[in-house]
């Protein structure tokens, strides 16, 4: 899998993006607002309390110990990653080359336990 490095508000608009599709919430929804914005609300729940917030219809295990590792091998490293994303500071974003080097490094573990 390849990826394009892009400029740094592609990194922004990417990290929205990923907190949109982990918990099916989008910036303007009740959720998010009174100047929380989704970085905060998501924030605010990392990580000990983010699987009250994970989108409801996500695929889960019945198996608790699958469910415990998808959660700390995947979800919590990609939630972690839409949070450096979308940092109030361009400069505490990472750049897109590194997005993308922990999302092939994730798929690349990921694929080895199949």
């Amino acid at each position: 899998m390849g990826c394009k490095v892009s400029t740094v508000g592609d990194v922004y608009g990417f990290g929205v993006l990923l907190l949109e599709m982990l918990t099916a919430v989008r910036p303007t929804e009740a959720q998010c607002s009174n100047a929380l914005g989704l970085h905060k609300y998501v924030d605010q729940a990392f990580p000990e309390r983010i699987a009250e917030i994970l989108d409801p219809h996500m695929p889960s295990e019945e198996d608790e110990a699958a469910a415990s590792l998808r959660m700390q091998n995947y979800i919590i490293p990609l939630v972690s990653i839409g949070l450096m994303c979308t940092m109030d500071s361009p400069q505490d974003r990472p750049g897109m080359h590194d997005v993308c080097a922990r999302i092939v490094a994730m798929k690349e573990a990921f694929v080895e336990t199949l």
